[in-house]
């Protein structure tokens, strides 16, 4: 078992290197020739597409699962070296982007076995899709969510180019980063706890932020992404619209992702229902009486 996780870790590790290589060498090639957030995401759909390539030819879905965790730091150091801007300013982003990097892939390579390791949303997703199934790997896991981060991580990109005169109230953005860095942290060391003392599967998770919150942990994943935002925008609010991006990544946590975790909670948790009438969906609040 350790040796399929070991050689199945290294064998993402080599497929994210390849597609961080031909990220570069597509963005050096249209540098002249496209606006650079067009060029950035000409570049980033690349790099999917190959690392969706890979997953095929390795029979696994599961190439794609650090790349939407990564993306953003990757990008931002490259714009940082590319305009050679590394200052007090441009460096807190790069640390707090990089500490959330680094906690979410961690996590990942914790709970990763080997590649025939899958997440349950990729199998109901096979099971519903066919054989179109690389149709919706390719564009509804793969492609969709790195649209959705490129579009949050845009004023971070923004703010890279050295074009912006930079403030301390920059910093406030920063803050966010940590803060929903730190509530990912906390809820998935509450979830791993509960998963490791409960009595059966069905039961549902009622301690820490999860007595408070459904779903705590995409609370910090929202929070990060309106910290991004804020970056740019805190002191130049004329760049207010770059925030559709963090918009965009919230309604796609309330319209799709836990209304889908949570139909599909209720097939085997009977406790679900008052679960969720008690409980608050995302804030941190009081439970509510059923």
């Amino acid at each position: 078992m350790r040796t399929s996780k070991t050689i199945g870790l290294l064998s993402l590790l080599v497929v994210y290197i390849l597609a961080t290589a031909l990220g570069l060498i597509s963005f050096l090639f249209f540098q002249d020739k496209v606006p650079l957030l067009v060029n950035i995401l000409i570049a980033d759909a690349i790099s999917t597409v190959f690392v969706w390539f890979m997953g095929v030819l390795l029979k696994t879905a599961s190439t794609y699962d650090p790349y939407w965790s990564i993306q953003t730091f990757i990008i931002y150091l490259s714009l940082l070296i590319y305009f050679n801007n590394f200052n007090f300013h441009t460096i807190i982003p790069l640390v707090v982007i990089g500490i959330y990097s680094i906690r979410l892939t961690w996590n990942f390579a914790v709970g990763f076995h080997d590649l025939t390791y899958i997440d349950w949303r990729y199998k109901m997703l096979a099971e519903k899709s066919g054989k179109l199934f690389q149709v919706v790997n390719l564009f509804g896991i793969c492609m969709f969510p790195t649209l959705v981060v490129f579009s949050a991580s845009i004023p971070l990109y923004i703010y890279a180019t050295g074009e912006v005169i930079y403030s301390t109230w920059d910093l406030v953005g920063s803050g966010f980063i940590l803060l929903g860095t730190l509530l990912e942290f906390v809820s998935d060391i509450q979830m791993k706890k509960f998963i490791k003392t409960r009595t059966d599967r069905g039961q549902v998770i009622n301690i820490g932020l999860w007595k408070y919150s459904r779903h705590p942990n995409y609370l910090g994943e929202i929070t990060i992404w309106f910290g991004v935002a804020l970056i740019l925008i805190m002191s130049r609010f004329n760049y207010w619209y770059w925030i559709f991006g963090a918009v965009l990544n919230l309604l796609m946590f309330l319209f799709i992702s836990i209304p889908m975790e949570e139909k599909h909670m209720k097939e085997y948790k009977p406790q679900i229902k008052e679960y969720i009438k008690t409980t608050s969906c995302l804030f941190i609040l009081p439970k509510r009486k059923a």
